[in-house]
């Protein structure tokens, strides 16, 4: 047990070499109505809000092959995680890598983790020299960035387009009901059969209270006239003309005729119901397109630095003690779990 511990030990005092750490730390926002608080007042009062789910789509980025092949196109990855001064334990053992050995190392020294409760996450990049780190995590953040940015350009382009085709929909529903209204203007020779409706209703009116004076007048004369005296006969065939004119008035805007003004009120109301709210809809829509193309000119979703990639001036790794301890430690527990089963089995062999 304390060999394996003293070979741990001089190989981390001894051989080990220093691994230095670039910090940075970031929160993925985006732009929302109403301020909710996570980060500041200051961000409050803008009307930002934490966007966790951003943040795990940013960290998984960190941590996939896309982010990695990127580093190898901007900068020569692989040498520089097998510097001349990195111990052959610690540092990447192939000269040229398959993409999932690199990525396995790749993730052993970068690492990416969210605190859920602040929506802040914080990346750390280790390597064998601080230059190394601190350029490592800089482009990291700026990738982020990038890919930030172009999920911008994606969701403002959706919007626009669904937006647009939404107007185009509404467009064509108010042209299909202003169509329907000239056809039907066109086919009942009527501008408003809802106005004409109401005109025949007048007409019976005045022509009812016509009737009812006529009449009036007609029994005052009978009175004190004889039924063959001529203005008795004028006014009888006055109220029969009356009442048929009357009839007629009714039959036209009665619901029994195909012609009545009744089916032709119901049939224009459903084309005028139909073009209103094909109306409503292109406002709505056309509202929709505006707010989409104002919303252009703001990011609705950005990579806010809270604190820039250092540059580190002591090495953080490895840590020796701590290493050393650990290895001690289970190598004690394991000793004793052997001990413990070698005295069962020989205790039961007795």
């Amino acid at each position: 047990m304390l060999l394996p511990t003293l070979i741990a030990a001089s190989y981390f005092w001894l051989i080990a070499a220093p691994q230095y750490v670039s910090e940075s730390r970031f929160v993925v926002r985006s732009r929302t109505q109403g301020g909710i608080s996570l980060l500041s007042d200051a961000l409050n009062s803008a009307g930002f809000r934490s966007a966790p789910e951003d943040a795990i789509m940013v960290r998984d980025f960190i941590a996939s092959h896309d982010a990695v092949q990127e580093l190898r196109r901007q900068m020569d990855l692989v040498a520089m995680f097998r510097r001349p001064e990195a111990d052959l334990w610690a540092r990447h053992w192939y000269n040229d890598p398959p993409a999932e050995r690199l990525l396995s190392f790749y993730r052993g020294m970068v690492t990416a983790a969210i605190d859920t409760s602040s929506g802040i996450a914080t990346l750390q990049v280790r390597s064998f020299r601080p230059v190394d780190s601190l350029q490592i995590n800089e482009a990291l953040l700026k990738m982020s960035e990038h890919l930030v940015n172009g999920l911008n350009a994606r969701i403002q382009q959706d919007t626009i387009a669904a937006a647009r085709r939404e107007v185009a929909r509404a467009e064509e529903r108010v042209t299909g009901a202003t169509e329907a209204i000239s056809s039907f203007r066109e086919r009942e020779r009527q501008l408003d059969p809802t106005r004409s409706a109401g005109i025949a209703v007048e007409n019976i009116g005045r022509l009812q209270a016509t009737l009812a004076q006529t009449r009036s007048e007609l029994q005052t004369l009978q009175g004190y006239a004889r039924n063959n005296n001529p203005q008795v006969q004028v006014l009888q065939n006055r109220i029969q003309a009356l009442q048929t004119q009357i009839d007629e008035e009714r039959r036209r805007t009665s619901s029994g005729n195909n012609e009545g003004f009744t089916q032709q009120v119901a049939a224009y109301e459903r084309l005028r119901l139909e073009l209103e709210f094909a109306g409503r809809q292109l406002t709505t829509a056309t509202a929709t397109l505006e707010s989409a193309l104002n919303s252009t000119l703001r990011q609705q979703i950005f990579l806010q630095r809270v604190v820039e990639p250092n540059l580190a001036e002591q090495n953080l790794y490895p840590k020796r003690f701590t290493s050393v301890l650990y290895v001690f430690i289970g190598l004690s527990v394991i000793y004793g779990l052997g001990w413990l089963l070698i005295a069962g089995v020989k205790e039961h062999a007795a």
